[in-house]
This record gives structure tokens, sequence and C-alpha cells, in this order.
């Protein structure tokens, strides 16, 4: 097969929508009421709490299954998809492979680390399946809190790097239920974002504003 390469023209950069957004707090500091703000969310609620709060809600059993609602989310008439949460599918993923295997270990799961192998194609393949997407992403994740580092995803940081990488935002929410961003990729005009978007801390914006009604913006 012959590739052909096309003209250069000349860059007209864009700020496109958030695609696929973080989102890390204490248990019950509001993540799932947060992302249930969201355009015709689905949650694919692997903490079950979503769907025993009344969300539209699945609770997958297997990878499979997750592959599966995501495929089939927007032919539905959904517009976000809700990873509630993150651990807890890596968790179940973990499991399936154990059983699988019959092992108690995904180091014991086969050879030569063949374990670590398959679950590592299971979580990177739901993954690649959001970013295919045409749906809104949002990854729940829990934090704990730490007295000197504050709130600390509890995600082990290999997985939270996939996700991450993929991401659009990153948003933290308080035991006070209140919702700001860590991490941005565009400078996005909070005012046109969607919900709940629109509605965001920015510490950044918040400090420039004191320091520009004090003279001193830089």
């Amino acid at each position: 097969m012959t590739i052909r390469l096309s003209q250069y023209k000349e860059v007209h950069l864009k700020t496109p929508a958030p695609k696929s957004i973080a989102v890390y707090g204490e248990p019950m500091a509001g993540k799932t009421t947060f992302a249930g703000k969201t355009d015709k969310p689905l949650f694919l609620s692997f903490d079950h709490n979503a769907k025993n709060a009344g969300y539209n809600a699945v609770i997958p059993e297997t990878h499979q299954d997750v592959v599966d609602y995501i495929e089939q989310a927007p032919g539905a008439g959904y517009k976000t998809i809700i990873i509630d949460t993150a651990e807890d599918m890596a968790n179940q993923f973990e499991l399936e492979v154990l059983k699988n295997h019959n092992a108690t270990s995904l180091k014991a799961a086969g050879d030569y680390g063949a374990g670590f192998g398959e679950f590592n194609k299971m979580f990177s393949n739901v993954i690649d399946a959001l970013t295919q997407s045409p749906l809104t992403v949002y990854y729940l994740l829990r934090a704990n809190n730490d007295d000197e580092e504050g709130l600390v995803i509890v995600l082990k940081p290999k997985l939270f790097n996939i996700i991450g990488g993929y991401s659009d935002a990153l948003i933290e929410i308080n035991n006070k239920h209140e919702a700001k961003w860590k991490k941005k990729r565009y400078d996005w005009d909070d005012s046109q974002l969607p919900a709940p978007l629109n509605d965001i801390l920015d510490p950044e914006k918040e400090k420039q504003a004191k320091l520009k009604k004090l003279g001193l913006e830089k």
C-alpha cells in the first residue's frame, strides 16, 4: 500500500471541548452526584452506588461486558459514560484474571508474568474503547486524605498514568462537595462548558482576580 502525504497548510489551532475527565475525592465526597449532572450519563457502576441511587446504570460482570456497554451506549441515546470507580474496575479485572487461571495472585496466574499481561491488556483495551467512543468520558477515582500531601488517589500510579494520559482535565472534589480544577489541557471559558464543568472553582483564576483587584496582576 502506497501512502501519500498531503501538502503543508497553515495551522489554525483549536480549543477542543473536554472529552475525558478524571474526578477524584474521598468516599462520599459527591463524585457520583457530580458526574450525574452530565448530559445523559450511563454509569458503569462497579461499586453499585449509582445503580442503587437510581441513575441509569449497569453493573458489568466481565471485561467483555464493559467493552460491550461502551460500544452500545451511543446507539442507546447516552451522551456520557462514567467509570464508577476506576479502582473498582481494576479490582474486578484482577479477580477475573485470577479466576481464569485459578490463581491467588497475578504473579501466579500463568507463566512468565502472563497474569500481569492479561490484566494490563484488559485495562488498556477499556481505556482505548473509551477514547475511541464518541461519548464524553468521566473516570471517578477514590482518594485518601493524607495530612502532609492532601488527597492522594488510591488507584495504582501506573494505571492512573494511563487514564491521565488520555484525560483533558483533572478535578478534585473535597468533603464540602466543592469541585475545583487541578489540571486542564486547555484554558476553557467556563461559561461555555456544559454542566457540571461550568461551575468549578479555579484556584489560579481566583488568585489572578485577587491580584488584579489589588493592582498586582502580572
